[in-house]
């Protein structure tokens, strides 16, 4: 399958697509000098709040969460032989080595962790810790056991290893070649740290788009990329990296950015005529499929195969828009259990694809098939927004009536409990024309004035008052 990376450099982003076949697969955006999720820092301890976590600075504005509930996070707690009890090893003010393994919202800082790993093509080094882990994917027994041979001759002492997928096609020399750089690398980084002084950041990770290029794309893909920097950076990395000179934006010329516009729609239309409604909440995604414009005389192969058609596409969206965490699909109710478990079959097939870990459990009583994804970079539609002014994030607004109550109220207070006899409520039309129409009693030798105005919030307004 023919891969291409189109890479769109902008004024503070870099934005990459993953096209196979020319259909967009996935999407990228990454604010430029802000740090990487696998990056290393020295920072300080701010605040602990015991048997939770700790804050710690990073030197960014919001500081990180470092989970300190896990007894096995490389420093955090020693072993009291006299109680026989770990005992948390952390004071506020301390330096302490963490690596960012989610990043930040807007609401809260980046996710850390103690446990520091050093990430190549073919294994993830483990610093001070003696596992041993071999990827799912490699399923040959013999290509297992020659890989755990191969961990125990060659790690020193208080090194673990992970070894990824790409050791598949790897030979021992390129394995062994990698690891004896990662180690290299990481002593390096141990002893850097002894006379840094924190916030510092000590070793910068592979970006996004790197690892992209790194996991995902083949001798015989491409790059295409709009900016000369990123095109010199980007050959030592890849052979067939090519320089677009167009005057047409890059994205355009490749058909991208309408594709990503609809990738921020929260209705998906499926060829069949169903289609899905994908909502992000911070807990959790839903994800309903409907039959829609789908009828079909036989009802239950209707149902069957809207709802395969909605797991193909929802696995796509999955990857497309980065969505992690919980993710509940509600699917059209099915009475034959042997199509639910052909969905399950099917879900698990499909989700191979991505490059996040996925698991998949079995569809419930209520027709909900249940997901959770591998978190650590911010969803698609986090990257590019905020919190709305207007909503304040609630994605919803009260209504012109209720607005309206509300201010006859407070109307009603003032003419009741203060010296006030005049008022001016300053709103927009909408607001007004309802208060219009709503009668306001015990008004006796007391004035209302209305004074439209176009307020950027919907939902704004403003009483003053005069004594006479």
């Amino acid at each position: 399958m023919d891969k291409t990376l189109v890479i769109d450099s902008l004024f503070n982003y870099e934005r990459a697509a993953l096209l196979e076949n020319n259909e967009l697969k996935e999407v990228i955006i990454e604010e430029k000098g802000n740090f990487q999720v696998g990056d290393i820092f020295i920072s300080k301890v701010k605040k602990i709040l015991p048997k939770k976590f700790a804050f710690v600075d990073l030197g960014y504005d919001k500081n990180a969460f470092l989970g300190i509930t896990d007894k096995k996070q490389k420093g955090l707690y020693i072993f009291n032989e006299k109680t026989n009890k770990y005992i948390l090893n952390l004071k506020e003010g301390q330096d302490i080595l963490v690596q960012i393994d989610k990043q930040g919202t807007d609401i809260k800082g980046a996710s850390v962790t103690t446990n520091l790993t050093l990430t190549g093509k073919y294994v993830v080094l483990l610093l001070n810790e003696k596992n041993i882990a071999i990827s799912k994917k490699i399923d040959n027994k013999e290509k297992r056991e020659l890989l755990k041979q191969f961990a125990n001759e060659n790690l020193p002492k208080d090194y673990g290893i992970i070894f990824r997928t790409n050791c598949v096609n790897a030979n021992t020399e390129e394995i062994k070649d990698e690891v004896l750089y990662l180690i290299n690398k990481a002593k390096n980084l141990l002893e850097k740290a002894n006379y840094i002084k924190p916030p510092t950041r000590l070793f910068c990770a592979k970006t996004e788009v790197e690892k992209i290029i790194i996991d995902v794309l083949k001798e015989n893909d491409r790059i295409i990329t709009n900016s000369e920097d990123s095109y010199n950076s980007l050959k030592n990395l890849f052979d067939n990296v090519e320089l677009y000179n167009d005057n047409l934006p890059i994205f355009e010329a490749y058909s991208i950015e309408t594709k990503i516009e609809k990738a921020f729609n929260n209705k998906v239309w499926l060829k069949s005529g169903g289609f899905l409604v994908i909502d992000c909440v911070e807990a959790m995604t839903i994800i309903d499929v409907n039959t829609g414009k789908n009828i079909t005389k036989s009802f239950d192969d209707m149902i069957f195969k809207t709802n395969k058609e909605a797991l193909e596409q929802i696995s796509k969206e999955i990857r497309l828009r980065n969505i992690s965490g919980i993710i509940l699909i509600d699917l059209i109710d099915m009475k034959n259990e042997e199509h639910k478990k052909q969905l399950e079959i099917y879900m698990k097939q499909l989700c191979k694809a991505d490059r996040m870990p996925i698991n998949i459990y079995p569809i419930n009583e209520l027709g909900i098939m249940q997901l959770t994804r591998k978190k650590s970079l911010k969803p698609l539609y986090d990257v590019v927004s905020k919190t709305c002014p207007m909503c304040n994030g609630s994605g919803k607004v009260k209504n012109e009536m209720y607005i309206a109550n509300v201010i006859k109220n407070q109307i009603l207070s003032i003419f009741s409990n203060t010296i006030y006899k005049r008022v001016v409520i300053s709103a927009n039309n909408n607001i007004i024309e309802c208060l219009k129409r709503i009668e306001i009693t015990n008004r006796e030798n007391k004035k209302i004035e209305f004074n439209i105005i176009y307020p950027i919030r919907f939902d704004y307004f403003n009483i003053e008052k005069f004594v006479e």
